[in-house]
């Protein structure tokens, strides 16, 4: 029968700190069910590449000093190809998986819209998004659909109006808590809600969670998705047999006597096993 997978997708603005980058990186790595990680603002070095990590492969929209690059898992089945790229802050690829008969294909926007969302705002015209579309970034955009009710310091542009707009048409789902803070920035202003999680299409109904982390060495919060992807298929199993003359009994009576385990509430066998 067909199973489902959890994988985690995440994403930092790293602020382009190099600590903040390289263990950004190390840390996703370690677990093998973290599939896809998107960096915002990352850390360049002197040849103006982002770090690299044998375990992913590397996609940006420009290929010195990008301001955002998704790193995707090297796996059996899963695939990457760059569909769109703007400037140095945004770029789109499509990701299929396949699991024997099973596909899962869908668009990630990893969006970075540099200090205002003007840059944003100018580009999403030109962009009819896939159908089935999962779009994470800083947007530097501040609404009250995301963010509820406004300080009085910080008002909606124009800018982020028409990136709401844009949203809004073409069927995007938050799936951010509406005014959770992800960026506390360091001089002291008020926290604000810019980065973001919204999918269109089927594929928002695969995304089980969103898990919003403050505690970073950015001052930017990261935002980790739960997404479901196909399993393997199990195949059937017969019920597992006991060899109970092959079990050293001597060993066992001694392993749970030197335990000092409470066996006091067994009541028959079914309760021994």
């Amino acid at each position: 029968m067909p199973q489902q997978r959890l994988v985690f997708v995440q994403l930092l603005n790293c602020a382009k700190g190099q600590a903040t980058t390289i263990s950004a990186i190390q840390d996703f790595a370690n677990k093998p069910e973290n599939l896809i990680c998107l960096l915002q603002e990352p850390w360049c070095d002197r040849h103006g590449l982002p770090p690299q990590h044998p375990d992913f492969d590397s996609f940006t929209p420009t290929p010195n000093r990008p301001k955002c690059v998704t790193y995707v898992r090297r796996t059996p089945g899963l695939t990457t190809t760059t569909t769109f790229t703007a400037q140095d802050s945004f770029l789109v690829t499509k990701i299929t998986y396949t699991q024997n008969t099973a596909r899962k294909t869908f668009s990630l926007l990893n969006f970075y819209s540099p200090g205002k969302p003007d840059h944003l705002a100018a580009i999403l015209p030109t962009l009819i998004p896939p159908t089935d579309s999962i779009l994470l970034g800083d947007l530097n955009a501040h609404h009250t659909w995301w963010q509820g009710p406004l300080p009085p310091t910080i008002r909606t542009s124009r800018a982020s109006q028409a990136i709401a707009d844009w949203l809004e048409t073409h069927d995007f789902r938050l799936h951010n808590k509406i005014a959770l803070p992800t960026h506390h920035p360091r001089n002291g202003t008020n926290p604000s809600t810019i980065d973001l999680c919204l999918s269109k299409g089927n594929i928002g109904n695969d995304i089980l969670a969103l898990a919003i982390n403050h505690d970073t060495t950015s001052d930017h919060s990261s935002a980790t998705i739960t997404l479901t992807f196909p399993g393997e298929t199990l195949k059937h199993q017969e019920k597992p047999r006991r060899n109970w003359n092959k079990a050293d009994w001597p060993a066992f009576k001694t392993h749970i006597t030197n335990a000092r385990m409470d066996l006091s509430n067994l009541q028959g066998k079914d309760d021994t096993l």
